[in-house]
């Protein structure tokens, strides 16, 4: 027997569902062709410009083949704009002289006639849906008989990086305003990083760009007010000769500075003059000014007890220290000290391979500290285990503190001077850097300078404060290297002295440095250095030691804030 019934809710909605799915498949698919029918006809279009260009380019007389401020020189536009059936095109055409290798290359030219034919490149570019696409053609252009050159010279320029290695697809653009016409190419530098302008008209002022997408700059330059002998100047170019010009650009680096506070060292302590620093103390209690058992009864003590700190966790934390308690153990009693640390979720013993025998715990201070991640350590807690056999007496632990590095603080506001190495001149006996600017660090202490070149850069502190550290010692950008330098500014005095300690150009970390007098006694940061602030202005005595090190000692005369770089070699 067979049951008629409706259909339900879910057959609709499945229905429906399939429904959609096929025509957004068609729909999808639809779409697709439409672009690819587009893709196809704008490309097609592309085609019949490059072809119209160069049959408009082969039907001219040998001559005449050149382009608008070009080498050589002619009549068809370098760029030009022409939509075709609606569709807006770019056409680009590089129009250049040869040196065939076949009768030999520059100066070992045969004929000493380096522009052997003509190379000719259009290359049209256009979108689809904001995609860049681009196809181009390439010819050649070669004299009815024998190359000639009635007139001008050549001009080669090479590319290089910081290593002496060839730059490939460089982009070196020509300018000359004084020839006519006027002169305004550019061209890409080969495998050999080099590219050459065979037929350039003899004429001085032949101004050189080179430049490459994420690279730096460099040019020649002209003479102004500022840069009245400027290096490299604009070149000249002679009949039948070879005019060669070198640069160097590479893979742009940047600076980000930090301007802090110096770290402070700070504790957090507790003498036990009453229980708020103390999270839990089974059967122990304060009394007296010091931590003891729990009394059971009058002059009868528990026989065992513990007590844990509250958290430690400073912020921001640089470096743990060492932790120091006091305390007195009578005969048939104990004490320990142990150092745990938070995991996120809960308190957990340090491992004895971060603190050695924390395991067994510690009877006296001082515990080392400092080797402990702030990373994986960063909130502790103390806990003390006072235990006893005769009842009658407890042990008593007088007082605790641990010790650390807070910073840095960021120092807002902190303006600076910036030089390079690199001159492009001179005006008089002064030289003209290339790059000579100022900045500022922002509210956060912070400033960022992108782009830029690699070179030796002079910092100059242009604020009140005193370089209490700087690192790096020495601002020095490798190409494409991103460098955070930070300097640690405190508050100026009259006279200071900051002291880095180097082993064959390397920061020496942990160098014991002694200023005579009240100057006092500092070990080297992890750059080598140490500040000593408030000096008088006399001479002191300055004395680095470190084991597996030779000790080094000079007398320097303390004037102003002085900056001293000691090198130190080994026993």
């Amino acid at each position: 027997m067979f049951t008629n019934r409706g259909m339900t809710l879910i057959d609709v909605v499945v229905g429906v569902a399939v429904m959609v799915f096929i025509f957004l498949a068609i729909f999808g698919a639809f779409r697709i062709s439409i672009e690819l029918v587009f893709s196809t006809k704008a490309k097609t279009g592309a085609v019949s410009l490059i072809t119209e260009r160069m049959e408009n380019i082969r039907s001219l007389p040998y001559g005449s083949v050149g382009t608008v401020g070009g080498i050589p020189s002619g009549t068809i536009p370098q760029l030009e704009q022409v939509t075709l059936n609606g569709i807006p095109y770019t056409v680009r055409t590089l129009i250049q002289y040869t040196d065939a290798p076949e009768d030999g290359l520059d100066e070992l030219d045969d004929n000493s006639i380096t522009a052997d034919y003509k190379t000719v490149k259009v290359e049209v570019l256009w979108s689809v849906k904001d995609s860049a696409r681009s196809t181009f053609a390439v010819t050649r252009v070669s004299p009815a008989g024998l190359e000639t050159l009635d007139d001008g010279g050549t001009l080669k320029v090479s590319v290089f990086n910081a290593e002496v290695n060839p730059v490939e697809s460089a982009s070196v653009r020509i300018v000359n305003n004084t020839t006519s016409p006027a002169i305004d190419v550019t061209a890409s530098t080969n495998v050999n990083g080099t590219v050459s302008f065979p037929g350039a008209p003899e004429a001085g002022s032949y101004e050189v760009i080179v430049t490459k997408a994420g690279y730096s700059t460099e040019q020649t330059y002209s003479a102004t007010g500022a840069n009245p002998n400027p290096s490299p100047s604009h070149i000249a170019v002679i009949d039948e000769t070879t005019t060669s010009i070198s640069f160097f650009i590479d893979v742009l680096g940047s600076l980000r500075f930090f301007t802090w506070e110096p770290p402070t060292t700070e504790s957090f302590a507790d003498s036990f003059t009453d229980e708020t620093k103390l999270l839990l103390t089974p059967n122990t209690t304060v009394s007296g000014g010091s931590l003891v058992l729990d009394e059971v009864s009058e002059g009868v003590y528990e026989a065992s007890g513990t007590a844990q700190s509250e958290p430690v966790a400073p912020a921001p934390l640089v470096s743990w220290d060492a932790v120091n308690f006091s305390e007195n153990i009578p005969a048939n009693t104990s004490l320990s000290v142990q150092v745990y640390y938070h995991d996120g979720n809960e308190y957990l013993i340090v491992p004895d391979s971060d603190i050695p025998n924390n395991s067994v715990g510690f009877s006296s201070g001082p515990i080392d500290i400092s080797e402990l991640s702030i990373a994986t350590y960063n909130t502790l807690q103390l806990r003390a285990t006072l235990e006893t056999t005769d009842t009658s007496v407890t042990p008593s632990l007088d007082d605790w503190s641990a010790s650390f590095g807070i910073g840095p603080v960021p120092l807002p506001n902190v303006s600076f001077d910036i030089r390079g190495s690199k001159t492009i001149g001179t005006n008089g006996a002064n030289p003209v850097y290339k790059y000579d600017d100022s900045f500022t660090t922002t509210s956060s202490g912070e400033w960022f300078i992108d782009d830029v070149e690699w070179d030796a850069y002079t910092v100059t502190l242009n604020s009140s404060y005193d370089v209490a550290e700087k690192c790096p010692n020495d601002i020095s950008i490798s190409p494409g290297e991103d460098l955070q330098p930070y300097y640690h500014l405190a508050p100026n005095t009259a006279h200071s002295l900051r002291v880095y300690v180097a082993h064959n150009a390397v920061p020496l970390p942990d160098a014991t440095i002694t200023v005579s007098g009240s100057a006092g006694v500092k070990n080297s940061s992890s750059c080598g250095q140490a500040y000593f602030g408030g000096l008088a202005e006399t001479d002191y005595t300055v004395t680095i030691s470190k084991p597996g090190f030779q000790t080094h000692q000079e007398v320097v005369s303390v004037s102003g804030d002085l900056s001293l770089l000691v090198g130190v070699v080994t026993e």
